[in-house]
């Protein structure tokens, strides 16, 4: 099972993916002393979906449009959604301690995924049909 991470309640699409709880409760004054190396890996990690969506920021509804808000990335053991890394760079929002090790232990470099993995998350964790 792929671990999924930041899909909060007020974020649509979910992918059927459980809740991470409301990103309002995730947010933080300041980030991670490595946020913008944790930023980078969000914005690097494989795309397995990509939607031309736009949508608001949820927390800064008057601010500029999101591209790509419904679109997917993972490193093969965890997936997220494409506009995380925003979310990370301009509100500081927490990420679980286990993703953020994960992530420095991978020297902040995803790996490139299989298709062969990306084909078992995308039918196997995300109910897609690929006929």
């Amino acid at each position: 099972m792929i671990n999924p991470v930041g899909f909060f309640s007020e974020l649509n699409p979910g992918w059927g993916l459980p809740e991470s709880g409301s990103i309002r409760d995730a947010v933080r004054s300041s980030g991670e002393t490595d946020e913008a190396e944790i930023v980078s890996y969000l914005l690097h990690g494989t795309e397995i979906w990509s939607e031309m969506s736009a949508g608001p920021d949820v927390l800064e509804p008057e601010g500029q449009l999101l591209t790509g808000i419904g679109s997917l990335r993972t490193d093969g053991e965890w997936i997220w959604r494409g506009d995380l890394s925003h979310y990370v760079s301009r509100h500081h929002v927490a990420l679980p301690d286990q993703f953020v090790t994960h992530i420095r232990d991978s020297h902040y470099s995803p790996p490139k995924v299989p298709e062969s993995r990306l084909v078992a998350i995308a039918t196997e964790d995300l109910g897609m049909s690929l006929d």
